[in-house]
């Protein structure tokens, strides 16, 4: 417990708000991220997401490394976590691990970029300047689609985005913004691929949900088929149309070799 803060709160998205209204009383951006950023964008359908078996694990955080000591002091000295150093913690510079000893609850804070199969870069594109508490649409459906083993839980999490949200040719925090999304992928081959044949799975995947209508199933896919298209239609660097020659005879993505064994945020 800690006084300045209050106490460690159990539950989740209580908690994790906490932690983010006190890390931005001392100007440092602290985004929410994984399954609790989901439900904040798509609030009219958390019993949704709760309904579909989607289980919050753990709390998840993307801020930028020149807030790394405040980071670490807040958690330590003033939130009631205890700090595992980077020696045990990751094997990056980029991450940080903080525990609550009294529950084993785990709280990642990553840096500059998310990268597991593929690299979002978040501090040259100031992206955590455009929304919060939660990282911005596009970088949330990057999250989940740039991992090459997506599952169940990840596609759960795209059914509510496209429920809540359409795919919109322009940036604010109500829709998906398409073409910034097209314009990452157009530059880089292997990432294009991985989000492309996930969007396939996702296809294969939604008919198969039960806890949503007919009308819901088709929603989702038209959302995500007209972000599908919009991927297709971006004009390509001569780079993704060099490594596009090569195919997937290469590998094209990021082996995980991830703390714990966990292969991407919650």
């Amino acid at each position: 417990m800690t006084e300045k803060y209050g106490p460690i709160l159990e539950d989740f998205m209580d908690e994790a708000l906490r932690i983010e209204k006190a890390a931005a009383g001392l100007d440092i951006p602290l985004r929410i991220i994984g399954c609790l950023a989901f439900r904040l964008k798509s609030p009219e359908y958390s019993d949704l997401h709760i309904e579909m078996g989607r289980e919050v694990t753990d709390i998840d955080y993307m801020s930028y490394y020149k807030h790394q000591q405040k980071i670490v002091n807040l958690f330590r000295d003033d939130l009631g976590y205890h700090w595992v150093p980077p020696s045990f913690a990751r094997a990056s510079t980029l991450r940080d691990l903080f525990i609550d000893k009294a529950t084993g609850r785990k709280i990642d804070v990553f840096y500059d970029h998310l990268e597991f199969c593929h690299k979002i870069d978040f501090k040259k594109r100031k992206r955590l300047e455009v929304d919060e508490p939660t990282i911005p649409l596009a970088e949330l459906f990057l999250e989940k689609t740039q991992i090459v083993e997506i599952n169940a839980k990840d596609l759960k999490d795209l059914i509510i985005t496209f429920l809540a949200h359409d795919v919109s040719e322009e940036e604010d925090d109500t829709t998906v913004n398409g073409p910034y999304i097209a314009n990452i992928l157009a530059d880089d081959w292997g990432f294009y691929y991985t989000v492309t044949e996930n969007l396939r799975k996702f296809y294969n995947f939604v008919p198969t949900v039960t806890e949503i209508t007919q009308e819901q199933k088709d929603r989702v896919i038209g959302q995500a088929k007209k972000l599908h298209q919009m991927i297709e239609d971006a004009p390509k660097s001569r780079g993704w149309n060099r490594r596009a020659k090569v195919g997937s005879k290469k590998r094209w993505y990021k082996i995980v070799h991830s703390m714990e064994g966990t292969r991407n945020a919650d």
